[in-house]
């Protein structure tokens, strides 16, 4: 899993964990905050999601 920052190791489909929202990302890209729920935010999910925690998994 990944988080806000990271790396996209490879081009695909990648869900959101929290939300469920799903987005294309190209290997290179920065994983961004999720524009759904704000994972990756203090104003995520229920407004406790650690900023530092994964929540991007690999969907397809």
């Amino acid at each position: 899993m990944f988080k806000n920052g990271d790396i996209v190791p490879q081009d695909g489909w990648y869900i959101c964990v929290p939300c469920g929202y799903v987005d294309e990302f190209k290997a290179g890209d920065v994983f961004p905050v999720c524009p759904a729920c704000l994972a990756g935010t203090e104003d995520g999910p229920d407004g406790s999601t650690d900023p530092h925690a994964d929540y991007w998994d690999f969907f397809g």
